[in-house]
């Protein structure tokens, strides 16, 4: 599947939508790619601290918050990782930072490529004239492992046309109306699903 992405994905547009002139080590395009749906990240969603008004003011700050947000790989887990956190703080003399965790879920969520959902979502795609690509994992974050892990053992994976950008950005939007045909909007979106149920029915 990461060979297939690295040849038919554009590497060059994928660098400019992310304001970047290379990847992380310097590493090629099939290992970005690889990097991306295989390894954990640790990303800063904000940093508070000190004075910031007008004017100077030479007194330390009492109080510093970073927000973090872990993404997890298969077999890792919010608890394990929160425990191995606390450790890493505590070895380097940071006993004094409070960890506050506000939510998390288990990543490890996966479906067979051949499961009967994962092919009539690709048949449906194909259906409107797309050559759907896969993904081993996902980077995105969301509880999947809910239906795919026991009780339940359902497969599930993401589908839908539409187009838009800026995820979970305050400029976030979604294509209302295309007179592009090569952009879909929310009519397809709202038919794409419409198709896929029927197809998943049938």
């Amino acid at each position: 599947m990461l060979d297939v992405l690295a040849e038919r994905m554009d590497e060059k547009a994928a660098l400019e939508s992310f304001g970047a002139k290379v990847w992380a080590r310097d590493a090629s395009w099939r290992q970005t790619l690889e990097d991306y749906v295989s390894r954990p990240t640790l990303t800063i969603e904000g940093l508070v601290g000190g004075y910031g008004g007008p004017g100077g003011m030479t007194v330390q700050p009492h109080r510093m918050t970073a927000k973090r947000d872990m993404r997890l790989v298969p077999d890792m887990t919010p608890e394990d990782i929160m425990r191995k956190l606390r450790a890493h703080l505590d070895e380097r003399g940071f006993r004094d930072i409070e960890i506050v965790k506000n939510g998390g879920f288990n990543y490890v969520s996966s479906t067979p490529a051949a499961s009967k959902l994962i092919t009539t979502q690709q048949e449906v795609y194909r259906s409107y004239g797309i050559d759907p690509l896969l993904l081993p994992h996902s980077g995105g974050s969301w509880p999947g492992s809910v239906f795919t892990e026991a009780p339940l053992n359902l497969p599930a994976g993401w589908f839908g046309l539409g187009y838009g950008e800026r995820a979970h950005a305050p400029d976030e939007f979604c294509l209302i109306d295309s007179k592009n045909p090569k952009l879909h909007g929310m009519d397809d979106m709202v038919r794409s699903c419409v198709d896929y149920l029927f197809a998943v029915a049938s």
